[in-house]
C-alpha cells in the first residue's frame, strides 16, 4: 500500500515539474545536440553503448546519426550506424517535453567469436557479418535546462538474419 502512495508522489512531482511554466524549449531550426547512450538490445540480450548528433531541420524534423556498440555475449558483439529521421511532437506547452516517432536506416557489422578449447571464449573473430537494414520506432525527451538533453527511446532494427529490440537512454548537450 505503502509503496502505491510513493509511486503517485513520484507520478505526481513528476507531472508538476513538467507542467511548471519555464523558458520555451521548443527546438528550432539549427538546432545540435551531442550526446552519450547506453541501452539493451535483444539480440543477443546484451548491453549498448554508443554516441548521438542530431540537427534540427525545422520545429518537427530532424536527423540525427548514431553509432551503438554492443558488447560480446553469446559470442556475438556488434557494431550499429543508424542515421535516424525523427519528427518531434511537443507534449507540453513550453517544449519541455517532446515524443518522437523514429524511422531510419542502418549498417551494422556482427562479429562471430570461435570457441577455444582452453577458454570460453576466443578474442579472435571467426566470421564477420555485415547488413544493412531499417529501424522503426519511437522516443521520448525531457529538457531540463536549455542546454541539456535526457531522452529514451526504443526501436526495433528490421535486419537479415540479426532483427532485434534496441532501447536506450541518452543524455546529451544541446546548442
Amino acid at each position: 500500500m505503502r509503496t502505491k502512495y510513493h509511486l503517485l508522489t513520484v507520478a505526481f512531482l513528476a507531472l508538476s515539474s513538467v507542467i511548471m511554466p519555464l523558458e520555451s524549449n521548443a527546438g528550432g531550426k539549427g538546432e545540435k545536440s551531442v550526446g552519450l547512450r547506453a541501452g539493451f538490445t535483444t539480440r543477443n540480450t546484451t548491453a549498448t553503448a554508443g554516441l548521438y548528433f542530431s540537427y534540427r531541420f525545422s520545429e518537427h524534423f530532424r536527423l540525427a546519426p548514431k553509432i551503438d556498440y554492443a558488447f560480446q555475449h553469446h559470442s556475438i558483439d556488434a557494431f550499429s550506424l543508424d542515421v535516424d529521421a525523427e519528427m518531434p511532437i511537443s507534449l507540453s506547452s513550453s517544449g519541455r517535453v517532446n515524443f518522437y516517432p523514429i524511422a531510419g536506416l542502418n549498417y551494422s557489422t556482427f562479429s562471430h567469436h570461435g570457441l577455444r578449447e582452453d577458454r570460453d571464449t576466443s578474442d579472435d573473430t571467426s566470421q564477420r557479418s555485415n547488413e544493412f537494414g531499417l529501424s522503426v520506432g519511437a522516443g521520448v525527451e525531457y529538457f531540463p535546462t536549455k542546454s541539456l538533453r535526457l531522452a529514451i527511446e526504443g526501436k526495433g532494427k528490421l535486419i537479415k538474419k540479426y532483427s532485434g529490440g534496441w532501447f536506450n537512454v541518452s543524455i546529451g548537450y544541446v546548442f
